[in-house]
């Protein structure tokens, strides 16, 4: 049973989103863009977090912007967690059973599905938040009669444990008895009671021996017998020195974990070792607590829900590369944060949230296969659902729209007259709108494996950047840095990924994904019949004339080399072409030409330098060049 998607509002930096989950799902952003609020806000539905006065909420956790200056006024904190079967009778016929007061069933698809919310709002009279939990039907309205009985939210809590990990997770807590894992871990080992009685035994005779070792050991336990005539009352006491444990479960109490790095070198308690390697040490308890004990503590068909901050903290790049696989392999539903790009290098491309704040709070931006918006179900919106081709569902389990792909401007006017001439019409067609422009930025699977196999080299950099700058090949890629470091805009200090498409995939994939993801972008093509091809291709994505004409420029003269030439920088690239070993005093254009291309990755690296530290030849070079960075200065 997993979260099929989230909703929060008001909830600290973010005023609403809405935010679809996958078996493992990947948060990339800045610093206090709400990562961790949406982590928190998993945690805080699903554990019926109980603090003073009855509230996991503080005035702290509401949303506060210009419009609402006090925490106290407004709107409630809300947040909705939505959980739906793949497939029909894929939930358990005992989880089915013991949820069946709170479980919603599309009667067209047969889906089950459940809708929890959560909410708190300023009451005047308790002085305080009060939170309330319960379960919503398909019109987002609460369940009445047995399915807003408290028994329910008991169960559910049963199926749908969620644990929490922290980024700085310290071994010495977390491998301590109170820890979230290790106690509950030590309390389930079990030993026979006569071999409990014969270890007693032998620590007594090992504790005698021990004391009768050194008479200080034993004036100590005499001095402390004194106890006894002061603290008892008609019988005389005694005290003695345990140099062992008293019994079994005080030396499992003590157990800890030791690690060797390698062959030769010392055993060392877990703690005493890095933070890398105990971080990961938490990070496979956790694993081998829910392999060992979930069905125990919870039930037979529960589903962990593990929200994991910054899994790669203290590792080094190869290892931070690897660890995506042991988090994905990891049992349950998994929710991740991260900063590290090498982690990212193998996360799919559908797993991973973008997540950044903006005027209105924070928003995430994701690459789904559907979209979706709630809108009432009419009989004139079956039939154009089945003329669009497989293209729109109605999910009545949920009472939302589903569309798979890219709406055509014919379904969208389709849709909009099947819902015209209603009271609601003014609040529904606004949703049809919404949901056919989020359409428009669908990636279908095959293009986004072509990026799984070309961008995965530069795939950490880009998604951490700001703004992304297309160019074709490394040459442009070098020469652009040079340019812009001799404009005085680092690109790198500036947070712009150059992206030189044709050794990682297409311009227009990328431009697409700049759109879906929220990367403001630029390309610069060559003036050659492939670069108007690139910019073909990119028009055809759906960008329309104005936007391209303001994101995409060309070289008017042909190739990078060519254009070179045209802007007259002859004498420069020849003595660079010397200095790397091929004498080109002589040459006329044409030889220029050949030889530069024959070394393009080389005299453009030199070329970019040179750029670098001189700003006079930084202003010879193609103007189209220079616009464009310039223009990645506020870039949206």
């Amino acid at each position: 049973m997993f979260i099929k998607r989230i909703r929060i509002c008001n909830f600290r930096s973010i005023k609403e989103i809405e935010v679809e989950l996958s078996p493992t799902t990947v948060f990339i952003g800045p610093n206090n863009a709400g990562k961790t609020a949406i982590l928190e806000a998993i945690r805080i539905a699903l554990t019926r977090r109980w603090g003073q006065r009855g509230t996991g909420f503080t005035e702290y956790d509401v949303h506060l912007c210009d419009a609402r200056p006090d925490p106290k006024v407004g709107d409630p904190v809300q947040i909705d967690i939505e959980l739906q079967e793949g497939a029909a009778g894929e939930w358990p016929e005992d989880l089915q059973a013991e949820l069946t007061d709170i479980v919603q069933v599309d009667v067209v698809t047969g889906l089950s599905s459940i809708i929890l919310r959560v909410s708190c709002a300023w009451d005047a009279v308790e002085e305080s938040y009060i939170p309330k939990w319960e379960f919503l039907n398909v019109d987002r309205s609460p369940l009445v009669g047995r399915g807003a009985r408290a028994v329910n939210m008991q169960e559910f809590f049963q199926f749908l444990p969620v644990f929490y990990l922290e980024a700085l997770r310290d071994a010495g807590d977390e491998f301590a008895v109170r820890g979230q894992f290790w106690g509950k871990l030590l309390r389930t080992v079990q030993i026979p009671d006569p071999l409990e009685q014969k270890a007693k035994r032998v620590f007594d005779l090992l504790n005698r021996k021990l004391l009768a070792a050194d008479p200080l050991l034993g004036d100590l336990a005499a001095g402390l017998s004194n106890i006894s005539s002061v603290a008892a009352a008609d019988l005389p006491g005694q005290a003695e020195l345990r140099v062992l444990p008293l019994n079994t479960w005080d030396i499992l109490s003590k157990t800890e974990v030791i690690y060797q790095t390698d062959a030769g070198k010392p055993w060392l308690p877990l703690i005493r070792h890095g933070q890398g390697v105990q971080s990961l040490s938490v990070m496979f308890m956790f694993k081998a607590f829910v392999d060992l004990l979930l069905t125990e503590i919870y039930r037979a068909d529960s589903t962990p829900v593990l929200a994991l901050e910054e899994p790669e903290t203290h590792l080094h790049p190869q290892a931070a590369r690897a660890l995506w696989g042991h988090v994905q392999g990891m049992p349950g539903q998994k929710v991740v944060t991260t900063h590290s790009p090498y982690f990212l290098q193998h996360v799919p491309f559908r797993d991973l949230r973008v997540v950044r704040i903006s005027d209105d709070g924070t928003e995430v931006r994701s690459l789904p296969r559907e979209f979706r918006t709630t809108i009432p179900h009419v009989a004139a919106l079956d039939g154009a659902i089945g003329r669009s081709g497989g293209l729109l569902t109605y999910d009545r389990s949920l009472g939302q729209l589903v569309v798979q792909g890219v709406m055509t401007e014919g379904t969208f006017r389709e849709l909009l007259i099947a819902y015209g001439g209603r009271a609601d019409t003014p609040a529904i067609h606004p949703c049809i709108r919404q949901v056919y422009e989020q359409s428009k930025t669908y990636i279908d699977d095959s293009e986004l494996e072509k990026l799984e196999t070309f961008a995965r080299r530069i795939r950490g950099e880009i998604f951490f950047a700001r703004r992304w700058l297309l160019v074709e090949g490394q040459s442009e890629y070098h020469l652009v840095h040079g340019i812009a470091k001799g404009l005085g805009y680092d690109l790198d200090e500036h947070g712009v990924a150059v992206i030189d498409f044709q050794n990682n995939g297409n311009p227009d994939c990328f431009a697409a994904l700049a759109r879906a993801l929220g990367y403001p972008w630029l390309l610069v093509a060559d003036g050659d019949a492939e670069g108007a091809r690139f910019i073909a291709a990119v028009a055809a994505r759906g960008f329309d004339a104005a936007e391209m004409a303001r994101r995409t420029a060309r070289l008017p003269n042909g190739t990078l080399e060519e254009q070179l030439i045209a802007d007259g920088l002859q004498v420069e690239l020849k003595e660079i072409l010397t200095s790397l070993g091929t004498p080109a005093d002589a040459f006329d254009d044409a030889a220029l030409l050949k030889a530069l291309k024959d070394d393009k990755r080389g005299y453009a690296a030199v070329l970019g330098r040179r750029c670098e530290a001189n700003a006079a030849l930084t202003a010879r070079m193609p103007q189209a060049f220079q616009a464009a960075i310039r223009q990645l200065r506020g870039l949206q």
